[in-house]
């Protein structure tokens, strides 16, 4: 408790703010209530907080479970290395041309933790017991740095009880400790896992036609990136896969990263985040190091775009000479043809809004929008020129991942459509469906704050003409000043009285 009071005040004169603010001046988007603001605010601040911070701080802070209502039952799982074992031969095919890119550290496998992972389901439902499964295989979100299956039990909760689903969520290697491909590795592992697993499993072999894969944020972008790995690999396709605020642009190279008006309406940082010196900080930077040198000391051709050749590291999960990798950005990738059903969904107030609508188009149209600077010419040899099928959601004043809070509309209408698409997506791979939806063409729509649905355009974005796809943009990390830790933290009596006084004051004004 006495940690929780020193975490939040720090934070106090800036709700108090928040509280004036959205009366006197109106909140940031028409349709925020007070509370659906102050929790935008909270995790923003709480963002910030984490800036020059140890990062090992950061993922034990970020990875503690939240309570979820006892009628789920939650199932601890060990997966052994043997499936990374298996992974890693196909890891090994898809990036052998990429190697001189890559930290080679990933496939170190001896003395490695086991794969941890977690089932969850309705107590009611029994484990495994229906003949017609849902299967969701889920990868959390957290900028590949941060977060576990036990921050996500909300969602993932949430998730198996709207679709009558069972939920595979994998704590996957984290960086910076684990670079570039060890997420891959894990959640194509988990794959691996499901559809052919050890007898003491509890459940037998899984049809891919059962599974669908979804993540949020960076747990989209890896999603998308394992169905490009599955595909690239020949390996049986699963049903479909939903996206919730998908990273697939690692580069920042869409108009919304930097957007002023994404201040105002997002939480998320424009930048990367910095941390401050720490043993895994320290191991980080004598690996990039010597990778940096690997990659000058290589005479294979450069794939990257010049924006990227710059000192400092984009970001922790892999070197700026391979970002642009479709298992990274899978934006950048030479087509995102045959692929399975996709449901991806985006805030129309958040960094990530362009990159997801770029994404969608170029899959749903993999032979309209091309590269115009990595991949020239590469789709005309491309065995992928199927267009996937997309539906994709834009939700109006919505910042990024917001199925994360509640006290909005919005929330339980996308988990409600979420629940649909899966439920479809499982029925049409068995050829179950009757109503085919899945299988027409793709679909775009905008979703009003009222759940009204609204049929867009390709003229409706001027991103789609945007002819710097995969080209970093030159910015400075912003300059943060460090906040203090909750032991730092000194809270006199007279700041406690002032801060009470003043919430007394503006809820007798409010009412």
């Amino acid at each position: 408790m006495a940690d929780a009071i020193k975490f939040i005040f720090p934070k106090i004169p800036n709700l108090i703010s928040t509280i004036i603010n959205h009366y006197k001046n109106g909140p940031p988007k028409p349709s925020w209530n007070l509370i659906f603001h102050l929790a935008l605010v909270t995790t923003r601040l709480t963002l910030d907080s984490l800036y020059y911070t140890k990062v090992e701080d950061v993922q034990r802070f970020t990875s503690k479970p939240v309570a979820i209502s006892s009628g789920f039952a939650v199932d601890q799982v060990r997966i052994s290395n043997e499936y990374r074992k298996n992974a890693q031969q196909h890891i090994d095919n898809l990036l052998k041309e990429y190697e001189h890119l890559i930290d080679d550290e990933w496939n170190k496998l001896d003395n490695l933790e086991e794969l941890s992972a977690e089932w969850i389901y309705i107590k009611e439902n029994g484990f495994m017991q229906k003949e017609d499964k849902r299967i969701i295989l889920y990868l959390h979100g957290g900028a590949y740095i941060m977060c576990s299956t036990g921050s996500h039990r909300n969602i993932t909760s949430s998730i198996a009880k709207a679709a009558d689903a069972h939920v595979f969520a994998i704590n996957y290697r984290l960086a910076p400790q684990n670079q570039f491909p060890a997420a891959l590795h894990d959640a194509l592992a988990a794959y691996l896992y499901l559809t052919n697993p050890p007898k003491d499993a509890g459940f037998s072999a899984i049809n891919p036609k059962q599974i669908v894969i979804m993540g949020d944020s960076a747990g989209g972008g890896l999603t998308i990136a394992t169905l490009l790995a599955l595909r690239d690999s020949g390996l049986p396709m699963v049903a479909g896969a939903v996206g919730w605020s998908p990273w697939v642009d690692l580069t920042h190279s869409m108009p919304s990263i930097l957007s002023k008006e994404c201040d105002k309406s997002d939480y998320l940082p424009p930048a990367t985040l910095q941390f401050l010196p720490s043993q895994a900080q320290s191991r980080f930077f004598e690996r990039s190091a010597a990778l940096a040198k690997k990659i000058k000391q290589s005479n294979k051709p450069r794939i990257w775009h010049e924006s990227l050749d710059r000192e400092v590291r984009v970001n922790q999960y892999a070197a700026n000479e391979s970002l642009s990798l479709p298992y990274i950005s899978p934006l950048c990738a030479e087509s995102l043809g045959g692929l399975p059903p996709m449901l991806l969904t985006a805030g129309d107030g958040e960094r990530l809004r362009d990159e997801i609508i770029y994404f969608a188009f170029k899959a749903s149209q993999p032979s309209k929008y091309l590269l115009p600077i990595y991949n020239a010419g590469k789709f005309e040899i491309s065995s992928f020129k199927t267009p996937s099928n997309v539906t994709l959601e834009i939700y109006e004043d919505m910042p990024h991942v917001f199925q994360l809070f509640g006290f909005n509309e919005s929330t339980p209408f996308s988990f409600q459509r979420a629940a649909e698409f899966i439920r479809e997506a499982v029925a049409s791979a068995s050829e179950k469906s009757t109503s085919n939806k899945i299988t027409n063409s793709s679909n775009y729509v905008r979703i009003s704050a009222n759940k009204q649905v609204f049929p867009l355009n390709e003229s409706d974005y001027s991103v789609l003409e945007w002819q710097n796809v995969g080209c970093a943009p030159t910015v400075e990390a912003p300059i943060k000043t460090p906040m203090k830790t909750p032991n730092e933290v000194k809270i006199r009596p007279l700041d406690i009285i002032v801060y009470i006084v003043a919430i007394l004051a503006i809820i007798s004004y409010l009412s």
